[in-house]
């Protein structure tokens, strides 16, 4: 994918954000992964690494990467050979012909995870790539720890119940370990419900996102995840004008 030149370095007071070229800048992002995805035990590599572009923030008085996301920009039937296609039939959104950019493998170091500025300037880079390359939505596998449904019944009859897509554009079933959202029945603690789905999901749904009517195991991460897309159009105006505040900041 070609980057703008834009995007090669940009700074958010303390942070920097910037597209990984350089072998350093590659190994930083693997680390952080290898840390956050594999408990520091293995790689964090897949054949999907090559295809796409990996964002990543640093800081001038730390070693290492702070958080990293990686990026692919996707058109038509591209849009049902990408790393959530493995898990989800996206046939509706290749029919729609959208463009989308995928999101993945979204981590931010352990002990920065209470740091509002990273998730900001993460956030900030994403939203000028949409913007610059006229995107319909972001989509991606948000995921929950923990690959046991039981675990997590409230948080999806939540999702289920509220934030389930339009059918025209929602996902049918490929994986095997597919399963429906379980029916939300009576959630007498929904302020419970709603706290247990992941920080970086309930951001997405913040922001008018929505995610398929099944989930899917992924006993490899010891995980569970459901596909989730945030139409641009759907954006409410007060956050998309914060985040393009943000993306023009310097």
């Amino acid at each position: 994918m070609t980057i703008p030149d834009a995007f090669h370095d940009h700074n958010f007071g303390r942070l920097t954000l910037r597209v990984a070229q350089s072998e350093g800048d590659l190994a930083q992002v693997a680390q952080l992964r290898r840390v956050r995805f594999r408990g520091n035990r293995g790689a964090d590599l897949d054949r999907f690494d090559p295809l796409c572009d990996h964002l990543l923030i640093t800081e001038a008085e730390t070693e290492g990467a702070l958080a990293c996301a990686r990026l692919r920009l996707l058109d038509g039937p591209a849009l049902d050979e990408c790393y959530s296609a493995q898990y989800y039939d996206l046939s509706p959104l290749v029919r729609a012909r959208l463009r989308a950019l995928e999101l993945g493998r979204v981590c931010i170091a352990d002990d920065r995870r209470q740091d509002p500025d990273i998730l900001r300037a993460l956030l900030a880079g994403i939203a000028r790539r949409a913007e610059a390359q006229s995107v319909d939505l972001l989509i991606g596998c948000a995921s929950f720890k923990g690959d046991e449904p039981g675990r997590h019944k409230a948080a999806l009859g939540w999702l289920r119940a509220r934030h389930t897509g339009p059918a025209e554009l929602c996902p049918a079933k490929r994986d095997p370990l597919a399963f429906d959202l379980p029916q939300p029945g009576d959630i007498a603690d929904q302020k419970g419900a709603m706290q247990s789905i992941p920080p970086l999901l309930r951001m997405y749904l913040g922001m008018g996102g929505w995610v398929s009517d099944h989930a899917v195991r992924d006993p490899n991460l010891d995980t569970l995840h459901v596909f989730t897309a945030v139409e641009i159009a759907r954006i409410p105006p007060n956050r998309k004008r914060l985040l393009m505040g943000m993306a023009q900041s310097r």
